[in-house]
């Protein structure tokens, strides 16, 4: 019923901690997000993991160490979504679902090539 009406709902006149009205949208804005940045915590920045650096190029690290299984691809497949609309491809998911047995293996060494070559195909 809600993506069929035309009405857009947006957030009403807040009151801020002097319990004034604010109703300006730059200030509705700025209001709110002083109380979402006072709920959630900060991490500090010197906690952070370490990341280590992947160059491209031809002397470029490549990613073998990744290996994508046909068992993980299967898996992800058969856990799409019925109801999902198609991709730019045109292949719908109950096909990707019904198929997963037969193309796994194929997608998972597609995704292994790829990784270890350090490409990406344009499509």
């Amino acid at each position: 019923m809600k993506s069929k009406t035309r009405f857009k709902t947006t957030v009403g006149p807040l009151l801020d901690d002097n319990d004034v009205l604010v109703c300006n949208d730059k200030e509705r804005g700025e209001l709110l997000n002083e109380f979402f940045a006072s709920v959630f915590t900060k991490k500090r920045q010197d906690d952070l993991p370490s990341i280590k650096k992947i160059f491209c190029g031809s002397n470029s690290e490549k990613l073998c160490s990744f290996v994508i299984s046909p068992d993980l691809v299967k898996a992800k497949l058969v856990k799409l979504k019925m109801n999902k609309a198609p991709g730019v491809d045109l292949v719908g998911t109950r096909m990707l679902i019904e198929l997963a047995d037969e193309i796994s293996y194929t997608v998972a060494e597609l995704f292994n090539k790829s990784l270890c070559s350090g490409n990406v195909p344009q499509d």
